[in-house]
C-alpha cells in the first residue's frame, strides 16, 4: 500500500493582533519530499509516529511536506495557500495512493477560514478521493470541527498535558489509519460540547482530568474500544465554529463517547486556575528560603498560547518594587536585540523593554540595562517534551537591569524548556524568582527544582482569565462565560456523531 504523509501545523490565537507569517514557519522548518525523512526520522514528533507505525506495518511511506509554525497569531493565508499547492502537486504525482497521514494541530485559523484544518482536509479528500484512508493526529488542544470529522476516517489526539506524546499520537493515528486500510470496520463516535476551560485549570500529571483520561486508558485496556481523545478546545480561538470534543474509536465507541464527555461536562466547575498578583508572588520569592527557586507563571503572555510573548508587565513590577529580588525573566522584542548587538557586550543602556510585537505601551518599561551576552538563539531542547529537538528563537541578548537578568529574543519557542535560559547562561535554580511564559508545558521540567510554582493574574492575548479577553464569534451558548451560563445539567446541549471509518456516511443522534 502507498501512504502519504503530510504535517501543517499551528495553533492560533484570535486575540494576538500579529499575524502568523511565512518567516514563522522558516524559522521551526519546511521540509520537503525526502528532506522531510531525514529531519524528522528518529525525532520525538508525531511525523516520525506515522513514519514508524507504516515501516513496522511494511508498508511504503511517502513524505512530501511538513510545516510547523509557533503558537501565534491568525496565519496569513498566503502561508495556507503554499502548503496546498505543495501537498496536492506531490499527491498527484503519487496518485492513486491508499492513505493520507496527516499531523496537524487542529485549532489553526487564517486570514481567509476560521477551520484551517477542516479546509485542508478537504482539498485533501478532493484530491485523493472518497477510498483513501485519512488519519490525522491532533494537539489535546484541537478544535474538531465537522468539517474535520466528516473528511477524516481517523481522528487521534495528545493523551498527555504537559504534551510528551508527540511520537506516540502520530503512532496511533498511524496504526489504525493501516487497520482501516486493511478493511477493518472501525466504529468511531464523536461528542461536542459546549465548553472552553482555561488551559492552565488541568493537567494529566494528576487531578481530575487525569483521572478522567485514565478512565479512558482503562477502556482501551479492557478492549472496549481502540481508542479514544479528550480535545479541550484552545481557549483563545475565537470562531463561530468551536467546540470541545470527544472522539471515541471502536466496538463500543458511542457508549465510550458519551460516558467521557458526561464525566468531562460534570467537571466544568473544576476547571479554574488560582491566580495571584505579580507583588503576592514576589513577595513569597523573598520570604522563600528553601534555596529553590518561586516559579512566576505568565500563561497570559504565553508563546505557547498564541500571545506576542514581549509583555514586561511582570518585569516592571519585579524592577518598581522588588530591584533586590534576584530575578529571571524572558521577552520577545526584536528591537530590543537589534541594540543590544549594536552596543555590544559590556555596554550601559537606558533602554525601552516589551511591548514592540503588540504595539502596547502598557505592557513595556524604561530602564538602564547592561549587555551581558549574544548569542545565535539556535540550541537543542533538554525536554521532557520535545527532548532533542532543535530549536531556534533567533538572536538573543541578555540584559541585567538591577538583580534581574533577561533574555531577549526575536522569536520564542518552547517557552516552558528552560533551555530558554540554560543556553543563554542562566541557570534557573540560582535565582530566587524565574518567571515562565507558558500555560502547562513547564510544569515537566519546573516542578522539579522549585520551591513553589504560582499563577500570576495578568494581561495579554492568552488571559488564564477568559473574562479579559472579548468573545464575538464563539456560539452564544457555552461555558463558562456568565452572560452564557450552562449551569444546568443540559444533556440535550450535547450531541454524538457516528460512523464507520471503513464508511463515508454518519447520523446524528441526540445524547440521552
Amino acid at each position: 500500500m502507498k501512504i502519504v504523509v503530510c504535517e501543517f501545523r499551528q495553533e492560533s490565537n484570535s486575540f494576538n493582533p500579529v499575524n502568523a507569517k511565512w518567516k514563522d514557519f522558516q524559522r521551526c522548518g519546511i521540509y520537503e519530499n525526502e528532506e522531510m525523512r531525514r529531519a524528522l526520522e528518529g525525532k520525538p514528533c508525531a511525523v516520525n509516529g506515522m513514519f514508524c507505525a507504516i515501516q513496522a506495518a511494511g508498508e511504503n511511506c511517502i513524505p512530501t511536506i511538513s510545516m510547523n509554525g509557533n503558537s501565534g497569531g491568525i496565519v496569513d493565508q498566503s502561508v495556507v495557500d503554499y502548503f496546498l499547492e505543495k501537498a496536492v502537486s506531490a499527491l498527484r504525482k503519487e496518485l492513486p495512493v491508499d492513505g493520507v497521514f496527516v499531523s496537524l494541530h487542529g485549532a489553526t485559523q487564517s486570514t481567509k477560514w476560521e477551520d484551517v484544518c477542516g479546509e485542508i482536509l478537504s482539498v485533501l479528500r478532493q484530491t485523493v478521493g472518497s477510498s483513501a484512508v485519512i488519519a490525522i493526529s491532533c494537539d489535546l488542544h484541537a478544535n474538531v470541527t465537522e468539517k474535520m470529522w466528516e473528511m477524516a476516517d481517523i481522528i487521534c489526539g495528545y493523551h498527555t498535558y504537559p504534551h510528551v506524546d508527540f511520537f506516540e499520537t502520530g503512532y496511533r493515528a498511524a496504526e489504525l489509519g493501516i487497520r482501516a486500510l486493511r478493511g477493518e470496520k472501525l466504529q468511531k463516535s464523536r461528542v461536542e460540547l459546549p465548553m472552553i476551560v482555561t488551559a492552565s485549570s488541568y493537567t494529566t500529571l494528576r487531578g481530575e482530568f487525569s483521572k478522567l483520561m485514565e478512565e479512558g486508558k482503562q477502556m482501551v485496556e479492557n478492549d472496549e474500544i481502540q481508542d479514544f481523545s479528550i480535545f479541550q478546545m484552545q481557549p483563545w480561538l475565537d470562531v463561530s465554529c468551536g467546540r470541545s470534543t470527544v472522539v471515541a474509536i471502536g466496538h463500543k465507541a458511542q457508549e465510550c463517547a458519551n460516558y467521557l464527555a458526561e464525566r468531562l461536562w460534570t467537571l466544568r466547575h473544576t476547571f479554574h486556575a488560582p491566580l495571584y498578583t505579580v507583588s503576592q508572588i514576589c513577595r513569597i520569592a523573598k520570604e522563600n528560603t528553601t534555596g529553590r527557586p518561586i516559579i512566576l507563571v505568565d500563561a497570559s503572555d504565553s508563546t505557547n498560547a498564541g500571545a506576542c510573548g514581549d509583555s514586561a508587565f511582570v518585569l516592571k513590577e519585579i524592577l518598581t518594587k522588588y530591584p533586590t529580588l534576584k530575578s529571571a525573566f524572558y521577552l520577545n522584542d526584536p528591537r530590543l536585540v537589534e541594540e543590544a548587538f549594536a552596543a555590544g557586550v559590556g555596554a550601559k543602556r537606558q533602554l525601552v523593554i516589551g511591548g514592540s510585537i503588540s504595539g502596547s505601551e502598557n505592557v513595556s518599561v524604561i530602564s538602564t540595562a547592561v549587555v551581558r551576552s549574544l548569542h545565535d538563539g539556535k540550541y537543542i531542547l533538554e525536554g521532557p517534551a520535545s527532548r532533542g529537538m532543535p530549536c531556534n528563537i533567533g538572536k538573543t541578548a541578555v540584559l541585567t537591569v538591577k538583580n534581574t537578568d533577561i533574555v531577549v529574543c526575536q522569536a520564542i519557542s518552547a517557552p516552558g524548556d528552560p533551555q530558554i535560559y540554560r543556553y543563554n547562561g542562566i541557570e534557573p535554580e540560582n535565582y530566587q524568582l524565574v518567571v515562565v511564559k507558558a500555560c502547562t508545558s513547564y510544569r515537566a521540567a519546573y516542578e522539579k527544582i522549585a520551591a513553589g510554582i504560582y499563577e500570576a493574574d495578568t494581561i495579554g492575548a492568552a488571559a488564564v482569565n477568559l473574562d479579559r479577553l472579548t468573545f464575538t464569534h464563539i456560539p452564544t451558548a457555552f461555558f463558562h462565560f456568565a452572560n452564557h451560563s450552562l449551569d444546568a445539567e443540559a444533556p440535550q446541549l450535547l450531541a454524538v456523531k457516528q460512523s464507520s471509518a471503513a464508511e463515508g456516511n454518519a447520523e446524528w443522534n441526540s445524547m440521552s
